[in-house]
């Protein structure tokens, strides 16, 4: 028997890669969740939950496993979009919860929810930031992952057979990112190196970051899972990790990685953003949960840089690259 897996999100930048990932073990609704459409969100998510279900109730099966990768809130995503995107992860809870308290489908079940680390930590003045530390967020983003966290726990503690990981990300990256969304520094200079266009930066050139790439966080989201069913069998067990690379770098030290890349000058313009107070000027990140876990893949950042603008110049050559923001 195997596990019934389901990646919510698998549309974004980590919910594609964790689906890589896992590969054909990954279930998908008939019907696509309609994140673009208020008005028929819900209705969508309860169809796909009632989907989910019935293959659970035909198929015999080990157990089930949901990755929660959904959601394009950023720091200074308004507030009332940040709290629909809760209010959705609490909707499909509940519906989740009632579809699986059927007798005849009561399996152990695991479910991860990414969470960021730097929204999670941004005010707090420890370095490095590890599972540890006191949260302090200082954004509305940071204050709605949190609330995501709580909304996953609750649910889990009236659930003996379910356990969880909450993921608390560093700063992701990757080939694939979506490119409307005000998002990711590393492919906002990339765009503007390919178009020949200034570099805005809103944030001092000594702020430090940890960037994360995207298959890298995949693999590891993916051990814990497993690790997850490993040490708790028959569920009860919830963890939240620090997910990071590990390796700092200034945004300057990562302007001169693009500069390396393309053997040129890159023009960077300094501003100020009213968004700026929510960004802390350091972000370090170090886990001690499963430390014992073996090293895995890791990909420097000079590798991952050059796959995000190789990625990027074929888009812009297929004329399908957006104009940077």
């Amino acid at each position: 028997m195997s596990t019934l897996t389901w990646v919510v999100g698998r549309g974004g930048l980590l919910g594609s890669c964790v689906e890589r990932e896992i590969s054909s073990a990954v279930w998908h609704p008939e019907r696509l969740i309609t994140w673009s459409d208020p008005n028929q969100l819900r209705e969508s998510i309860a169809d796909a939950v009632w989907g989910f279900r019935t293959r659970l109730a035909v198929e015999s099966r080990d157990g089930w496993c949901v990755y929660w990768c959904a959601g394009n809130g950023v720091v200074g995503t308004p507030a009332d979009h940040l709290a629909s995107e809760t209010a959705s992860l609490h909707f499909f809870l509940e519906r989740l919860g009632l579809a699986l308290g059927d007798p005849k489908i009561a399996l152990t079940g695991r479910v991860f929810l990414a969470s960021s680390a730097g929204g999670v930590y941004g005010g707090s003045a420890e370095h490095p930031m590890t599972e540890a530390t006191p949260p302090r967020p200082i954004s509305d983003y940071g204050r709605a992952k949190l609330e995501q966290e709580e909304v996953l726990r609750d649910w889990a503690r009236e659930r003996p057979t379910v356990s969880t990981l909450v993921g608390r990300l560093s700063n992701l990256y990757g080939p694939g990112q979506h490119l409307d969304k005000p998002q990711g520094l590393i492919s906002h200079i990339s765009r503007c190196l390919i178009f020949g266009v200034p570099v805005r930066i809103y944030v001092p050139l000594d702020t430090i970051r940890d960037y994360l790439f995207a298959e890298d966080a995949a693999t590891r989201i993916t051990a814990g899972v497993t690790r997850l069913g490993r040490e708790a069998p028959r569920g009860g067990l919830h963890i939240t990790k620090v997910y990071g690379s590990g390796n700092e770098t200034t945004v300057g030290g990562l302007i001169g990685v693009f500069r390396q890349i393309a053997k040129r000058q890159l023009r960077v313009v300094s501003g100020l953003a009213p968004v700026r107070s929510q960004q802390p000027a350091r972000l370090q990140f170090r886990s001690v949960i499963w430390s014992d876990q073996p090293a895995m893949r890791r990909t420097e950042l000079l590798d991952g840089v050059n796959r995000v603008h190789r990625h990027q110049l074929a888009l812009f050559q297929a004329g399908r690259l957006p104009l940077p923001r």
